[in-house]
């Protein structure tokens, strides 16, 4: 049986480290995804501290200065609460670009992983094919050289 060679082979393995980087690609922004989470959290949290710090300042009936002074650091937290919602739906969104980076990747090698499987099939198609014309062969051949003994006995 002669070696089956796909010719595209190559391009599979290029295919699969492809996809591979993808993956790795895909955890990087994942786990950024995770750190940015967390911080928007810990962000979220703070700025809920601030807000209740201020509700309790006013009905201490605190004074204008340190209510101003809270009143800052309840709008720093805002901001910050929003830029970190606003870098967490960035990194969601380059998650999300890996995510169908890292399909296409796969699909395409799939697709080339059933191509060889059809050439293999082929391959084994024609093998078989070969294989049996020889042995069809060899066996007219052994059957004209070689003559039985009872179609002698017949034939005198």
């Amino acid at each position: 049986m002669k070696r089956f060679d796909f010719r595209l082979q190559r391009v599979i393995e290029v295919r699969e480290m492809k996809k591979k980087e993808c993956q790795r690609e895909l955890a990087k922004s994942q786990q950024e995804l995770n750190r940015q989470e967390t911080l928007l959290e810990a962000a979220t949290t703070e700025y809920q501290t601030s807000h209740e710090g201020l509700r309790r300042a006013l009905k201490k009936r605190s004074s204008a200065g340190s209510l101003a002074t809270l009143e800052k650091w309840r709008g720093r937290r805002e901001e910050e609460v929003r830029n970190q919602s606003h870098c967490t739906a960035q990194q969601r969104r380059a998650v999300d670009g890996k995510r169908a980076a890292l399909i296409m990747a796969a699909k395409d090698k799939k697709i080339l992983e059933r191509l060889k499987e059809h050439a293999l099939e082929e391959h084994r198609t024609e093998c078989q094919r070969e294989e049996q014309s020889f042995l069809d062969e060899l066996g007219c051949r052994i059957g004209k050289i070689w003559k039985y003994p009872r179609e002698d006995k017949h034939t005198e």
